[in-house]
């Protein structure tokens, strides 16, 4: 299952009868009712980013897409079936096709950096020829008329004559960059927006545009004799984003950073608003059926579609909004602490579905959580944590064209508040964040505040679900500055309401721990305290007590499955504490692995993460150098592997360990000139070219990867993994798994052969679950690349005495091999502190051990073998 994404970072339409709306995401194309802005459908085809959907001039029942994967396709967007390819030379950012004469123009990027306008048929997918040489790809328009198409570069605008034949454009020059245009329906107007706020109008200018062939390779500069007439109007404080004629030509449709709508009446220069649409406007289109209705495109990943007769939002969809942009966050919350995944059925008291995959709570810009539904791929509700209003950027945060040109705001903009950490009661009815409010403090101070919230759900007396339209959680409690400095983190305890922080630095790092006040220990008898019911009246959250650990930095805290234990990490040790004393119980050592380690309590790198895996006796820790895994029972180093784990997650129902792990730059660069070279280039000259491929390579920008690998604890040798191509960073959570699927335990050999579903989140906001091969995890059969697990089988030693199948290496199939796709030398690291294999003879339940007489020989065999 694939689902979040972009929706509005690239053109989308509107289908022919209006009633569909199809939006690029990523390497797909979502189709959503424009009634009721639900997703109905998927086209899957293409291999990389989906750049342009346009509808097919000829047939409004099909669209042609446009990909970075140097491919156009024309589908029937309700059966969901590709119909024809067309093979272009470069990766296409940009499409127009014309309809009488069945040519297109893409704009497209060439490897070199530089930008071209191609000429194709596309009725027999024949190069025709470069229409224009530019400095960058950028978008194209055409007129309703299908006679003349324009594109921009930096400061000119290029308008030529549309033909089989490649014309020669006229150049309109400006003295600022353009950022967007438009053409009329008539063909007697075009506009062109600017960075400084500024719309360029020419009229009657189609005589103007020169009727000759293209001549020569470097063509294309001519001026006309006589320009045609312009008008300039301003409104706009920032860039203009989007522009859009009428049909009739009448008006002219602007929007930009501010958010608002603007509607020009071009014989008067009259306007009229539609503001507070939420975002900067990135796109608007024309609606192909009815004249009055526009497609918007926003930054905030909203797809909306406006009736400029009433003046309102008819339609909305919502996509998962992006992370807040903050140039500072604590190590939790690089590592995803602002993520959480309610459990399965809370989109119902939220106002969605059945909720069978759970919700997942994100924190977005302007200091909102928004719950989405992982199962539907549905917005469902945005909650406000800190009140304030959306603020436009300022003439600080513009360019500096835009600065100079007297359009900016009146001074800096105030750095916004951002959630940097959550965490929720295992039944979802209590929410705790921290929110960061940047400068705010004295002398510049940044400052946090800890928030206590309850389900509005459970508070609403009478009422099983929420409201439509409320926030899902209302205030209980708030902490201004819980710790002197940053909180690192925040973790719920498993079975009672009860929460723990840490932050602080130097002799201020320190733990705390929270409680509500007037929960009664009596209710624990009959009823599990974390399942009774919030009054109106409830209790009210405190800090119970405090700890420290030889003044170290808290960076991490856990708690056990049983919540008896809490693991908080002083630097690189991992301290152990009884939760209801805060008795300190246990140091266990620190952790050191790779070339870089030093012996030494302060050498080695600070912990970031903290994790019990539930039915285990094993702990994990994590750094920016160092992946450890400690078994609790020995209270020693089991194992640890030399690797820069970003985000970390259990599997309660099988006992596994999923790791999110980035690939190395170096490894990516020796990469490319070898794919380079398998790229058809013949032996001979691949050795010569392979230094200045190699140069190339070297000041290329490395694609941004990930992997995930699945280990079994009692064991360094990874169980599963995938490969998540697109993303610089990923956030892994397990979602429940099906009841049929997680009956064995995690100490049987039943478990140990599945994996449950696995949710990861892209920074792109693009999630996937991936699962085992062959397993019935996936909500949904359309997957997305990284979204199934290959599978390592382990042999344990048990298995081996008593006749369990060798199962297949699955690296000598279609699968690639492990160790490629983990760091260099992690798979070879030998384990530190593991058991000896004869231990593994005796792990089962005792129910199902042969007598000792039969268990003798193998032991033997085990213990003496040089392999120990």
């Amino acid at each position: 299952m694939v689902g979040g994404g972009s929706l509005s970072r690239r053109p989308g339409t509107l289908s022919g009868d209006g009633k569909l709306l199809l939006c690029p995401c990523g390497q797909l194309v979502s189709i959503y009712s424009a009634v009721t802005g639900q997703r109905v459908g998927l086209l899957v085809g293409h291999t990389e980013e989906v750049t342009c959907v346009i509808l097919d001039p000829e047939n409004d029942n099909q669209v042609y897409t446009s990909s970075l994967d140097a491919t156009v396709r024309l589908w029937d967007y309700r059966a969901g079936t590709e119909l024809r390819r067309l093979e272009v030379r470069e990766p296409v950012k940009h499409m127009v096709v014309q309809k009488e004469l069945g040519v297109a123009y893409f704009s497209v990027q060439t490897r070199e950096g530089s930008g071209r306008v191609m000429l194709y048929n596309v009725r027999t997918g024949k190069f025709s020829g470069n229409a224009l040489k530019t400095r960058s790809a950028g978008p194209l328009a055409l007129s309703r008329m299908g006679t003349l198409a324009a594109t921009f570069d930096r400061h000119s605008l290029f308008v030529w004559r549309t033909g089989v034949d490649v014309y020669q454009p006229l150049n309109l020059r400006h003295t600022k960059p353009y950022t967007c245009l438009a053409i009329s329906a008539d063909n007697s107007l075009i506009a062109a927006g600017d960075v400084s706020g500024r719309i360029l109008i020419w009229r009657s200018f189609e005589h103007s545009v020169p009727s000759a062939l293209r001549q020569g390779e470097h063509a294309g500069k001519a001026h006309p004799t006589k320009e045609p007439p312009l008008t300039t109007v301003h409104w706009h404080a920032h860039p203009v984003g989007a522009l859009v004629f009428s049909e009739d030509g009448t008006y002219l449709l602007s929007g930009g950073e501010e958010g608002v709508l603007v509607l020009w009446h071009l014989e008067t220069n009259r306007r009229s608003y539609l503001p507070r649409l939420g975002g900067p406007i990135l796109g608007l289109h024309l609606s192909p059926v009815d004249p009055a209705k526009y497609l918007a495109r926003m930054a905030n990943n909203v797809v909306c579609v406006i009736n400029t007769a009433t003046m309102k939002v008819e339609t909305m969809v919502l996509g998962i909004k992006l992370a807040p942009h903050v140039p500072m966050l604590p190590p939790a919350g690089v590592n995803g602490g602002a993520v959480a995944v309610l459990p399965a059925g809370s989109a119902a008291a939220l106002g969605g579905g059945s909720g069978g995959g759970g919700v997942l709570v994100l924190s977005c810009d302007n200091a909102e959580l928004q719950f989405y539904d992982i199962a539907r791929d549905q917005h469902l509700k945005l909650m406000q944590v800190v009140p304030r209003n959306a603020i436009s950027s300022t003439e600080s945060t513009m360019s500096p064209a835009a600065a100079g040109s007297g359009g900016g705001g009146g001074g800096p903009a105030p750095p916004a508040p951002f959630v940097v950490l959550l965490a929720l009661s295992p039944d979802g009815s209590v929410l705790a964040t921290v929110d960061v409010r940047p400068d705010a403090g004295p002398y510049g101070s940044t400052e946090a505040c800890l928030k206590f919230w309850d389900s509005a759900a459970l508070l609403k007396s009478g009422s099983g679900s929420n409201p439509k339209g409320g926030a899902p959680f209302m205030l209980n409690t708030r902490v201004d500055e819980p710790h002197r400095d940053v909180v690192t983190s925040l973790v719920y305890h498993p079975c009672r309401h009860m929460v723990v922080t840490t932050g602080g630095s130097g002799l201020d790092s320190e733990f705390k721990v929270w409680i509500q006040e007037g929960q009664r220990p009596e209710a624990a008898t009959g009823v599990h305290p974390i399942t009774a019911a919030i009054t109106t009246a409830a209790t009210r959250w405190r800090c119970r007590s405090i700890g420290g650990y030889k003044s170290l930095p808290m960076t991490a805290a856990a708690f056990s499955a049983d919540g008896s234990v809490l693991a908080v990490a002083a630097a690189a040790r991992v301290t152990l504490w009884d939760a209801e004393s805060n008795a300190l119980v246990a140091v266990l050592p620190a952790a050191a692995a790779g070339p870089a380690a030093v012996v030494g309590p302060t050498a080695a790198t600070p912990l970031t993460q903290l994790l019990f895996i539930p039915g285990t006796p094993f702990l994990v820790s994590s750094s920016a150098t160092c992946l450890a895994v400690y078994n609790l029972l020995t209270a020693t180093l089991h194992w640890c592997l030399p690797l820069h784990a970003m985000s970390i997650s259990a599997d309660a129902a099988y006992g596994l360990l999923a790791v999110a792990i980035p690939v190395i730059a170096e490894e990516a660069r020796q990469q490319q000139p070898q794919q380079q070279q398998h790229q058809g280039v013949a032996p001979a000259a691949a050795q010569q070219q392979a230094p200045k491929i190699k140069a190339a390579a070297q000041q290329r920008p490395v694609p941004r990867s990930c992997h995930v690998v699945v280990f079994d604890p009692r064991d360094s040798t990874p169980r599963y993994h995938c490969h998540v191509p697109g993303a610089a960073r990923v956030h892994l959570t397990h979602l429940p798994a099906p009841a049929a699927a997680a009956g064995g335990s995690s100490g049987s050999g039943e478990g140990a052969e599945g994996c449950s579903p696995l949710l990861i989140l892209r920074d792109s906001r693009q999630y996937s679950l991936a699962a085992v091969p062959g397993s019935k995890a996936l909500l949904n059969p359309a997957k997305s690349q990284g979204g199934a697990l290959e599978s390592d089988p382990a042999l344990s030693a048990f298995e081996a005495a008593f006749g369990k199948p060798m199962v297949p290496d699955k690296a000598s199939g279609a699968a690639a091999p492990m160790d490629t796709d983990v760091p260099a030398g992690a798979a070879t690291v030998p384990a530190v502190g593991g058991r000896p294999r004869w231990a593994d003879l005796f792990d089962a339940p005792s129910h199902a051990l042969p007598p000792p007489t039969a268990l003798a020989d193998s032991f033997l065999k085990l213990l003496t073998s040089t392999d120990v």
